[in-house]
């Protein structure tokens, strides 16, 4: 028996200002948006090549609660896709689609006529019985840890899996050396590791975009798709497990490149701070990519001759460049009021330059895109 176990696809995920050319297919359309469609389709075309007996989706589908039209368009064909190759699909509701307010109705909803595909988002454990297979999934709720505690395996069938998508805490050493594992995110739940020693035979996390193996029979299989600088030296795709085993391997897809610079500025000597960093650009090969450039040991004056026009535009064919002055006197910078622009493009490069220690790439895009909104 063959599981194919995907997760957080993230499907309408936008962000940057790059749209794809005009010359290539989805032109015009967010250039990161598109990458998660690509990631999508990509996932759908291994899973018709691998013939699983189940496609397991743990979480996070979509990117929001009310995803855009495009987005659940995109989620529909890949599915019917599947459906049509003969496949049965299990697609779990994670955090990032699930609805705060019990009255807001449920995208999930959207996807339940399509043939032989299971939805589960109600937050209390759901079966779904394929042959001699019991797949009992427990959707993201803000009683989770509850609803997982009274999850069980099924000694009537041959194999028990458990699907379900929130943080571990408490993790122990894993194989992957993973002492403990929290994401700190808007939304979403953790579980103590505890609630995992059931004789279940897999358990197919979802919620964590880096591939995890955290028990002999449980992992994380990641995203098929890079959202945040964190994610950089990750490789993406999703897990292959056989029966009797388990026995399961992480697949790579490929996926957007993310570099990471850095440039030291207690070494910087008299020539040009503007030209070094164009320097280190330019090296680093940005065409495509999304890179981060971190200058260390900053000082205001010396941020003060950046010229930051010049830096984006040597990263012209980048998807993205986002500078990150770690200012040694001040947390925070001035903004010369004599190239102010337009409300929502200031709050974009305060959000991306100013350090901010305690806020993620994910929670940042959070707050610009609700910025965004106001501001507009």
């Amino acid at each position: 028996m063959i599981i194919f176990h995907c997760a957080d696809t993230h499907l309408g995920y936008r962000t940057f200002n790059k749209t794809v050319p005009l010359d290539e297919e989805d032109a015009g359309l967010n250039q990161r948006e598109a990458d998660i469609y690509n990631a999508w389709d990509r996932l759908v075309e291994k899973a018709i090549e691998a013939k699983p007996d189940v496609f397991i989706h743990a979480g996070d589908f979509f990117d929001r609660v009310s995803p855009s039209n495009r987005a659940i368009v995109r989620a529909r064909e890949g599915l019917y896709k599947l459906s049509e190759a003969g496949i049965k699909s299990i697609v779990l509701a994670g955090n990032h689609e699930t609805p705060r307010l019990s009255e807001t109705g449920h995208v999930f909803s959207l996807l339940e006529r399509i043939p032989d595909v299971s939805v589960l988002y109600d937050g209390k454990p759901q079966i779904v019985e394929i042959g001699d297979l019991l797949v009992t999934g427990v959707a993201h709720s803000s009683n989770l840890a509850d609803q997982v505690s009274q999850a069980s395996p099924d000694p009537n069938y041959k194999y028990n899996i458990l699907v379900t998508h929130g943080s571990i805490k408490g993790a122990g050493i894993g194989f992957e050396g993973i002492r403990v594992f929290e994401n700190h995110e808007l939304n979403q739940t953790t579980l103590p590791i505890e609630l995992f020693q059931k004789p279940w035979d897999y358990i197919a996390l979802g919620h964590y975009h880096n591939y995890t193996r955290l028990q002999d029979n449980m992992c994380y299989c990641s995203s098929p798709e890079r959202l945040s600088i964190s994610e950089a030296d990750s490789p993406k795709g999703y897990v292959i497990v056989e029966f009797p085993g388990p026995k399961f391997e992480h697949k790579e897809i490929e996926a957007r490149e993310f570099i990471k610079l850095e440039y030291d500025a207690k070494e910087h000597g008299h020539d040009s701070l503007t030209d070094k960093l164009m320097e280190k650009i330019k090296f680093s090969e940005p065409e495509g990519k999304i890179v981060r450039l971190r200058i260390k040991n900053l000082t205001k004056e010396l941020w003060a001759t950046v010229d930051r026009k010049s830096l984006q535009s040597v990263a012209r064919k980048a998807v993205n460049l986002v500078i990150e002055p770690d200012l040694v006197t001040s947390s925070t910078f001035a903004i010369s009021t004599s190239e102010i622009g337009p409300l929502t493009e200031e709050f974009q490069k305060y959000i991306e330059e100013v350090p901010m220690e305690d806020i993620d790439d994910k929670e940042k895009q959070f707050i610009l895109e609700r910025a965004q909104e106001v501001l507009s």
